[in-house]
């Protein structure tokens, strides 16, 4: 009986030893030159010319949560048009292009605005244009096509690329070190499939920081798409949030129309920032 014991023991034993091992191997990440992560992060991109999906959205904004119904329709590099719904009523149409904004507010007085991006920095306190809204809603590394000069490590089990070295960062952000560069730029990318799983830029001067995050990934023919997104934005004063979570009937490459009509019945929205 207790040779039996003394075989399970040894059996367990080098049972335990084994698992211990493959968890390590698994958790154990190669470090990649920053070309090769590149071109890794190339080939897993999501190829399409248009989009369509809908999310369920928590919107934070000047201290209030909000939860709507979002219809999404995309022309890659081009037009976002953008739906949102509370209960079955249309409460706002949206139409972004490169240089232009647009929306219709349905609900309560029926209000316009046609303006750019510039015109809204000042309301949202950040940096925005095109290109951001469409990587955000889309997955991709938000602004990631604006930098050229990457610094490549290994970060809490992910890839990661940073505009400036690692070493620096931390010193910059706490203002013990100077930096020329007025935005940091940080992206982590998943070692299973090179996705992007969280992006963090800081605006030093502003002491502001934008932070995605990304999640659930699903596999569609035109490549893998999170199903979970998540933007927020920090300020000195305030945060805004908005959190995406896509249902499963994403269309890729199908005719789209982006309709925006404005009746007499709209009047025009002035904006106006406290000073």
């Amino acid at each position: 009986m207790s040779k039996k014991i003394h075989i399970v023991s040894i059996l367990l034993l080098l049972f335990s030893c084994t698992l211990k091992k493959t968890s390590q191997n698994t958790l154990k990440i190669e470090p990649l030159s920053t070309n090769n992560l590149l071109d890794s992060i190339d080939k897993t991109s999501l190829y399409f010319n248009t989009l369509k999906n809908r999310a369920s959205a928590t919107l934070f904004f000047n201290g209030e949560k909000n939860s709507v119904k979002v219809n999404f329709r995309i022309q890659k590099d081009s037009l976002i048009w953008a739906n949102l719904s509370k209960s079955g009523i249309q409460l706002l149409t949206s139409l972004l292009s490169e240089d232009s904004i647009k929306f219709l507010k349905k609900v309560n007085k029926k209000e316009y605005f046609f303006g750019n991006y510039t015109d809204l920095e000042s309301i949202v306190n950040s940096t925005l244009n095109y290109q951001m809204v469409e990587d955000f809603i889309c997955g991709n590394p938000v602004l990631i096509k604006n930098k050229d000069t990457y610094f490549y490590s290994v970060n809490s089990g992910y890839h990661l690329l940073s505009s400036i070295k690692p070493k620096k960062i931390d010193k910059v952000l706490s203002g013990q070190r100077p930096n020329d560069d007025k935005i940091i730029y940080r992206y982590w990318f998943s070692p299973w499939n090179f996705k992007c799983t969280k992006v963090e830029i800081n605006f030093i001067a502003q002491k502001r920081t934008i932070v995605s995050k990304y999640s659930n990934w699903k596999k569609f023919n035109s490549g893998l798409f999170p199903m979970n997104a998540e933007m927020v934005l920090y300020n000195p004063t305030d945060t805004i949030s908005i959190a995406l979570e896509y249902g499963p009937s994403l269309k890729f490459n199908t005719a789209l129309s982006f309709p925006l009509k404005k009746s007499h019945h709209y009047t025009k929205i002035n904006l106006v920032v406290d000073e």
